[in-house]
């Protein structure tokens, strides 16, 4: 693929990525015009524990970006594990068609964003997990080191409520979000091939 082409690309899926949280606070009027979506930011006091629909997220492959997603969930196997969307949207840039399609249960949604039928990333927010192995407070967060691996902190703290995915040029991109309270409490980690980069907190004790 050209220089340019990656270029289109990974301008089309950062413009969509943009716009994936809007996408799962609200449905777009092309594919179900009656449907209304409830917002699922963390400091929502409405959250979901249905692991099953958050054991499906987790079965979406991504592929990556600049191979159109190859290697990454098709469109219909995402709905043979979510079913219908709630809703969905394009976005044309450079020539380069991206799709997003958004599932919404109780008050946990899931946005996919697809190119050329594949997966190139994928979002879940508004879930929260039961129960955890050990709470994240604000001395262990600061305690998590930059360079720190994924494995090491869902090893300790169990695995993120939120989950943000991606891969651009071999590179995966992981925003994972440990929701601690429901109002805005809790932690967002930021890691680029396994390895944190940037971390942030609200309201950490």
């Amino acid at each position: 693929m050209n220089v340019i082409k990656k270029v289109a690309l990974t301008s089309a899926v950062t413009l969509l990525g943009i716009g994936l949280t809007a996408c799962s606070n609200s449905t777009n009027s092309s594919s179900h015009p009656s449907a209304k979506t409830s917002k699922t930011h963390t400091n929502d006091k409405r959250v979901s524990q249905d692991k099953e629909f958050r054991n499906k997220f987790d079965k979406i492959k991504v592929g990556d970006l600049m191979n159109k997603g190859e290697g990454g969930s098709t469109v219909a196997q995402v709905k043979s594990l979510l079913g219908t969307p709630t809703s969905s949207s394009s976005t044309k840039t450079n020539g380069i068609k991206t799709k997003s399609l958004v599932w919404i249960k109780g008050g946990s949604t899931i946005t996919v964003a697809t190119v050329d039928n594949n997966t190139v990333s994928k979002q879940i927010t508004g879930f929260k997990f039961a129960s955890r192995p050990e709470k994240l407070t604000l001395k262990a967060f600061d305690s998590i080191k930059d360079g720190s691996s994924y494995e090491s902190v869902i090893q300790k703290y169990g695995e993120p409520d939120g989950l943000d995915e991606s891969l651009i040029m071999g590179s995966k991109h992981t925003i994972a979000t440990w929701v601690t309270g429901v109002k805005g409490d809790g932690a967002v980690l930021d890691f680029t091939n396994n390895k944190l980069t940037t971390k942030t907190q609200t309201n950490l004790k």
